[in-house]
């Protein structure tokens, strides 16, 4: 039988996401981590290890040239994909980029935050190679210009994000404070914020269009994401559960095997899905607290078999509900990134009895407002 940990690559190799750290960032992981690391790992962390004060230098020296022109620059209006993972979110992100209009900030940049500015003109298409086709995950198109979730970009900035998890997935998982920022005291949650911001500034910068923006771990952050863009539509988007679960139990163990500093985790998957379960809770019961926070005419709801089903008539209707532009003009360039798709196959996925009682009663709530049924039909 095959270990449901084993390390999946999926049309090249997958190197860490670590790279683009500065140096204090990575020093801290490790040191949270205890320094438990494996030997077979040791090869990509001395590399990576060799990389990362490489960026804290060319860090420093890029603020001289960019820390002006990052602080004046304004943000437009970003436009926040928050539902939870495995639900449309990434198939969501990649078609609102392909509007001439707007624009998501691409790996590279997540990856290599602190120094993309500079360097993705060249270091950016040589990293094209290192890359898999696909994410091992789902079989979803990669590469180092294809969008990408801001929250890796938090991760390797060296501020507050659960995704730290994934460097030592036998341990407990971390960073959960920062999950809706709502435990820090005022000095750190500032320090987040303005941490934040500056990113923001950045792919801004490097971006002269309004900025598509996702993280699932948002739908948790929404009173922080008014506070500093006021004016900020959101789009939630919502799957059935029990495809939910058991995609993101799938995505958890891969991400851990690839990413991890250690051996990958046990056989042993009750922690992946208790995992699953808890954070799936949380985000969600931030969201319903937190939506009506935001503004009339800024919130949309999508269920992904929806938009699957009628992607075009789905998206001029989130245009007109949020005001994102006219969509006649970007109608084009939509059609021809669907058609790119077309062939794609989706992971098949199958839940147990056990787990499908669980899910059915821990994510009930969430079942009931969107719809989707305890059984399929």
């Amino acid at each position: 039988m095959k270990n449901p940990f084993s390390i999946e690559r999926v049309g090249g190799v997958s190197p860490y996401v670590w790279y683009g750290m500065r140096f204090g960032g990575w020093a801290r992981l490790l040191a949270g981590g205890g320094f438990d690391v494996t030997l077979n790992c040791l090869p990509r962390i001395l590399a990576v290890s060799a990389v990362t004060p490489l960026n804290s230098a060319l860090y420093h020296a890029l603020q001289l040239v960019f820390a002006h022109r990052v602080a004046d620059t304004e943000v437009r209006p970003p436009v926040f994909i928050i539902g939870h993972w495995r639900t449309g979110t990434t198939l969501l992100h990649e078609l609102l980029d392909a509007d001439p209009g707007l624009a998501a900030p691409t790996s590279y940049q997540c990856m290599f935050p602190s120094t993309f500015l500079a360097t993705q003109g060249l270091v950016g298409r040589w990293t094209k190679g290192m890359l898999p086709a696909t994410r091992p995950f789902d079989n979803m198109s990669f590469g180092h210009d294809r969008p990408q979730e801001d929250e890796f970009a938090l991760l390797n900035s060296g501020l507050g994000t659960p995704y730290a998890t994934l460097a030592f997935p036998r341990h407990d998982p971390v960073g959960l404070r920062y999950v809706d920022l709502a435990d820090l005291d005022e000095t750190k949650r500032r320090r987040w914020e303005a941490g934040y911001l500056a990113v923001i500034r950045r792919f801004q910068l490097g971006h002269d269009r309004r900025l598509v923006l996702k993280s699932p771990v948002h739908a948790a952050r929404i009173p922080t994401l008014l506070r500093l863009f006021p004016d900020a539509r959101f789009i939630f988007t919502a799957r059935d559960p029990f495809e939910i679960f058991t995609s993101h139990v799938r995505t958890v163990k891969v991400m851990a095997a690839n990413q991890g500093l250690h051996n990958p985790i046990p056989a042993n998957d009750s922690w992946v899905k208790a995992y699953v379960l808890d954070m799936f809770e949380r985000l969600f019961d931030a969201y319903e607290r937190d939506r009506d926070l935001i503004p009339s005419g800024r919130l949309a709801e999508l269920r992904y078999e929806d938009l699957t089903v009628d992607p075009l008539g789905r998206l001029q209707a989130l245009y007109r509900e949020l005001d994102l532009g006219d969509f006649e003009l970007a109608r084009p360039s939509l059609a021809a990134n669907l058609d790119e798709r077309k062939g794609y196959k989706r992971n098949v996925h199958w839940i147990d009895d056990v787990d499908r009682a669980v899910v059915a009663e821990r994510w009930g709530r969430y079942r009931e407002r969107f719809g989707y049924p305890v059984h399929p039909a």
